[in-house]
């Protein structure tokens, strides 16, 4: 087939064939002993911390975003969710355009089936990926676009955040092969060479090199040689991980240059479905405000399976995947407000897309991927529910909405959140109970929470101001990047934690300011979220700059760290206590790398920027 003949060139066929890999949500660890030519599969026995298995999916990918939304959604309004066979069936030819998020995907199809080892050379890991992308286009059978998006590189608002979540990986690992290694009855633990590394599933590495290369040349094949693909006729649009930003992020600036580009796209009924698992999708869906938008991702009873080996991936069919309807979840929001002009006279008109668009902010409130939570919120503890009957009782007050797409009109928020704020003293209080530290909850609570936080005495109140400032500016770079993109790829909220609620006052007196910046290389994003120990993902004079003992980057690879459960439940929220990497350090160190001699051509082109591909059916001679 396609791989057979084309990919003899792109895979090394020396590359390790046994691959180890741990699930970060059972805790369970397959290892190989290596006896008489076999491999046996042992696990280990209990899982390594607490909180382990909550709030994961079998793939061992934390749902990204706003955690715990997409459950607090399909809790409150159950019906938008439908069985596949609901929302598509019959009228599955009327879907326009299908966009797939494409890291998830990646990561399921080669590391996430965690509860036996992964004996996979890398072309049988493509060949997985492809398998499941062409599963998903014969499902849905989209009649116009299939657009393929895969995270390029970041913005350095999310590097920290990725850098958080692979330095927290690589320990937990470091730790299991610590404790495994001690139990192993008479083998051997795979090597570093022949485990895989899922820190690979990065932009600028050869894996990921090699993965798009692949994709092109697949697709072109499938175009083709394939009968469903030429007889559909859609046009495949390949955003790869050279092509900077965020696989959701470049969906959405398709859509906007769509809208830019034919004033009356949004009127031509255009139906869209959208995979992935962020949850991020369905804040992104929402303000597009398009009519006949939804998600399609698996079902959960079949990503959590107990009791049971779970389903292969590649195995998944129609059966396995839910859609849920955001059309539907606009009009259910939509009654949350039912009848509010009929109780109050309001001073504005209602409408529906400026409701939406306040609800979108007030889920970011709660979190995302740029910011820091806020101490005293968390869906879990109904925070969501209480910022939403606090926005629709103070909507006749506040004479206004929250938000205009990018503009936030500081008064109102001001109102809204110390409102919100007024459980703050209560949250400290259940907290001091639960930590057992009676300072947390006293009168003097913030003082306590900002010295065991930030280190900072209770008279240094200027510096409270300073994190109070980055966070607004963090929520205008948030509406930003939702309605329009990257306002600024150099922006990053500078703190480990976030301000307390009810210090977020006179708001009106601050200087928002967002520079555009440029895209870091492929290459420096690596040295930017990587480990030290995936240092070996990096060009040798790289991983040079971590591991030196006498770079100046090298106290940035801490080998171990603290982390912070910050009163959160679960390990995989805890903040990790690492340093931010000094961007200017990381450019003079840069300087004295020769490229063009130190990095081999290869090496060069993993560090290239790109462009999208559009791919078309030739139409028969």
């Amino acid at each position: 087939d396609f791989l057979a003949f084309s990919m003899m060139n792109l895979i090394n066929p020396f590359l390790a064939l046994c691959f180890f890999t741990v699930n970060p949500c059972t805790g369970f660890v397959p290892y190989a002993i290596k006896s008489k030519g076999r491999i046996s599969v042992f696990r280990a026995p209990t899982p390594p911390s607490p909180g382990w298995g909550r709030n994961c999916d079998r793939t061992g990918v934390v749902t990204m975003g706003i955690p715990k939304l997409f459950r607090w959604l399909t809790d409150q309004y159950p019906s938008v969710n439908q069985r596949i066979s609901d929302g598509l069936g019959a009228q599955s030819q009327d879907v326009d355009n299908l966009y797939l998020d494409m890291n998830g995907i990646i990561h399921m199809c080669t590391h996430g089936n965690a509860d036996s080892i992964v004996l996979l050379q890398e072309k049988e890991m493509l060949q997985r990926i492809f398998t499941y992308t062409d599963r998903i286009y014969k499902i849905v059978q989209p009649k116009k676009v299939l657009y393929l998006a895969v995270d390029g590189v970041a913005p350095r608002a999310k590097m920290n955040q990725q850098r958080s979540r692979r330095f927290r990986s690589s320990k937990e690992q470091a730790q299991l092969l610590e404790e495994l290694t001690a139990r192993a009855p008479g083998g051997s633990i795979p090597t570093e060479d022949e485990r895989f590394d899922s820190n690979c599933i990065t932009p600028g590495t050869d894996f990921m090199y090699k993965l798009g290369v692949a994709f092109r040349k697949w697709i072109e094949f499938k175009m083709a040689n394939d009968k469903f693909w030429i007889e559909n006729g859609a046009e495949v649009i390949f955003s790869g991980p050279d092509v900077p930003e965020e696989g959701e992020h470049k969906v959405m600036s398709y859509i906007r240059r769509m809208k830019a580009e034919d004033p009356d796209w949004s009127k031509r009924g255009l139906r869209h479905i959208f995979y992935g698992l962020d949850a991020d999708l369905i804040m992104l869906s929402l303000v597009t405000h398009e009519k006949n938008f939804m998600l399609l991702r698996e079902k959960m009873s079949v990503r959590h399976s107990r009791g049971s080996k779970p389903k292969d991936p590649i195995n998944y069919v129609r059966e396995d995947f839910e859609l849920l309807e955001v059309a539907l979840l606009r009009k259910m929001l939509a009654l949350q407000f039912r009848g509010l002009n009929e109780d109050v006279e309001l001073p504005f008109e209602l409408k529906l897309d400026r409701l939406i668009d306040d609800f979108v902010f007030i889920c970011m409130l709660i979190g995302n991927d740029f910011l820091p939570h806020l101490p005293s919120l968390d869906i879990a503890d109904g925070s969501l529910n209480l910022m939403m009957s606090t926005y629709k009782d103070l909507l006749p007050v506040m004479g206004g909405y929250l938000t205009h797409k990018v503009s936030i009109h500081r008064p109102r928020l001001e109102i809204y959140l110390q409102a919100i704020s007024q459980k703050e003293p209560l949250y400290f209080q259940h907290r001091a109970q639960e930590e057992k530290n009676p300072e947390m909850g006293g009168a003097n609570y913030k003082d306590v929470y900002y010295q065991s936080k930030f280190g900072w005495a209770p008279e240094e109140t200027e510096k409270r101001r300073e994190v109070v400032e980055d966070y607004i500016t963090g929520l205008y770079w948030n509406l930003e990047y939702y309605h329009n993109g990257v306002r600024s790829w150099e922006w990053y909220f500078p703190h480990l934690y976030g301000p307390l609620l009810s210090d977020l006052v006179n708001l009106a007196s601050i200087n928002a300011t967002l520079t555009p910046g440029r895209p870091f290389t492929p290459l420096m994003q690596l040295l930017s979220v990587l480990p030290a120990q995936s240092g070996s993902l990096l060009p040798e004079p790289y991983r040079q700059l971590m591991v030196d003992e006498l770079s100046p980057l090298a106290p940035f690879y801490p080998d171990d760290f603290e982390t912070d459960l910050n009163g959160k439940r679960n390990s995989w929220e805890s903040v990790v206590k690492i340093p931010f990497l000094d961007e200017k350090k990381m450019m003079d160190s840069l300087t004295v790398i020769d490229h063009k001699r130190e990095l081999t051509p290869k090496e060069r082109l993993r560090n290239a920027c790109g462009s999208e591909r559009v791919f078309r059916v030739k139409p028969a001679a």
